[in-house]
């Protein structure tokens, strides 16, 4: 699967989570990310993604099939692979702009959420203060959805949570 789908998919979510209409400060949250192409081959990822909108940062914790780690701070976005030995730094202007995917989110019915985003259409799903799913088409066709569950609302964090050490013999690839 490529990086930039793993990174729209985490960074999109982490952006949504803090639109106006929701009252969320900090999320933690279980995931299951499924993505299925257009010949109905589906693949399912599962993890804990943690976020907090004060020093705008996000951890996505893949567990299954992969384990992977993708860290946003402050518009830098560091992916650790341990399969491969490697960590990757990339840049935010590869992905989504997180505050323009914040500030652009509008309410279209009681319990959804929507915003566009370089001419894909994202669907978030809401119940009171928490997100369901958030859903939408990627560039590539495949049909997206992000479901959470066991949400923890506006708990607060250890900045230890968004810290990350790179071990010395992985590969670093800068994109």
């Amino acid at each position: 699967m490529p990086i930039k789908l793993f990174v729209l998919s985490s960074l999109l979510a982490t952006s949504t989570i803090f639109a106006n209409n929701l009252n969320i400060q900090t999320l933690e949250s279980n995931f299951k990310q499924s993505i299925t192409n257009d010949q109905n081959a589906k693949i399912v990822y599962t993890g804990k993604m943690y976020a907090t909108q004060a020093k705008n940062q996000a951890l996505w914790e893949y567990n299954a099939p992969i384990v992977k780690k993708i860290y946003y701070t402050g518009g830098k976005l560091v992916i650790i692979e341990p399969e491969l030995e490697q960590v990757i730094y990339a840049k935010l202007d590869k992905v989504p702009n997180v505050l323009k995917l914040i500030k652009s989110a509008k309410k279209v019915a009681e319990d959804t959420l929507q915003t566009r985003f370089n001419s894909i259409t994202y669907n978030i799903l809401i119940e009171g203060n928490k997100i369901i799913n958030i859903t939408y088409i990627d560039e590539m066709q495949n049909s997206v959805a992000i479901e959470f569950s066991d949400e923890k609302v506006n708990k607060f964090f250890n900045d230890s949570v968004f810290a990350y050490t790179i071990p010395a013999d992985y590969d670093i690839l800068e994109q």
